[in-house]
């Protein structure tokens, strides 16, 4: 919070002194309301960006080693592993450059065209200060595709961890409670920004199954392989007790039907994920309603314009 507090506060001094030189300068600095909600926006969701990059920062270190009895790791390998889970490659760079150059050249070329007949769209496109929407665009897309790199890279490496080192227990998963703690708070991280672009959707899909593909792949073959075992006592014994043969062996056939019933009935994924579905359909329940819209227009301009 404070890193975000220290951020918006430092951009929006450099929106003052930046429109204070251009008055000076002779230009033109009026704003409508729509215009300054727009900036004091823009503002907001690149300190909320940076903030919430710190946080992930300072709390994944925190979830390995809490992550403790999940994992067979000891306490000199775990340290490591959480020390080392937020190092950032050199590729970081490339991407957030590409994207600032995309945006730029989006940008420029929103600027260039030719917007007739919605005034809401004219008073944003219009550059009320010389070069200010390129460098508050910069900086958005900069703080978000930090973000976005960070948060999908933290969660791949968290689910790489749990795939090697993870310990497998079908039927006690408190050592991953952190894990779905973990989760349930990277959701509540991208909700705001969900509700400002229902693209980013994707990232959300993202940092809720890459921590989990691995584990649960284990969980997966864990489970093959026990029900494997208990099917193959169960022909045993069943084929037992049809042949007559009663032994030691075969009166526990009711006890082996009831384990390979438990075991089916095993989930395999590491936290509850039915909850994080219902944010994806509420979610795409605006986008399908957009789309649809976008397609029934072109439809009946198409057949009946």
């Amino acid at each position: 919070m404070f890193v975000g507090l220290v951020t918006g506060a430092a951009l929006l001094l450099i929106f003052v002194i930046w429109v204070a030189i251009v008055d000076w300068l002779g230009g033109d600095v009026h704003f409508s309301n729509p215009r300054l909600f727009l900036e004091a926006f823009s503002i907001v969701l690149a300190s909320y960006c940076i903030a919430v990059t710190v946080y992930m920062l300072e709390m994944t270190p925190r979830d390995v080693v809490a992550l403790a009895p999940a994992l067979a790791l000891d306490e000199k390998s775990l340290a490591r592993e959480a020390a080392a889970i937020t190092e950032q490659s050199s590729a970081i760079h490339i991407w957030t450059l590409c994207c600032i150059l995309t945006m730029i050249v989006l940008t420029w070329w929103v600027s260039r065209m030719a917007i007739d007949g919605n005034a809401l769209v004219e008073e944003f496109s219009q550059p009320v200060i010389a070069g200010w929407s390129y460098f508050r665009n910069l900086v958005y897309v900069f703080t978000l595709s930090q973000l976005i790199w960070i948060d999908i890279a933290l969660a791949r490496r968290l689910g790489k961890l749990l795939e090697e080192h993870g310990k497998v227990n079908l039927l006690d998963r408190s050592g991953l409670r952190v894990l779905a703690k973990r989760t349930r708070r990277s959701v509540l991280v991208w909700i705001p920004l969900l509700v400002h672009s229902i693209l980013f959707i994707a990232v959300l899909l993202a940092v809720v199954i890459l921590p989990a593909t691995g584990i649960r792949r284990r969980y997966i073959e864990e489970k093959s392989r026990q029900l494997a075992i208990v099917r193959s006592r169960i022909a045993d014994r069943s084929a037992a007790v049809v042949d007559g043969i009663v032994t030691s062996e075969s009166s526990n056939l009711p006890e082996l039907v009831s384990w390979e019933q438990r075991l089916q009935q095993a989930r395999v994924w590491p936290y509850d994920m039915t909850m994080y579905l219902r944010v994806f359909l509420y979610a795409g329940i605006g986008l399908s309603s957009w789309v649809g819209a976008a397609f029934v227009e072109r439809f009946i301009g198409a057949f009946f314009g």
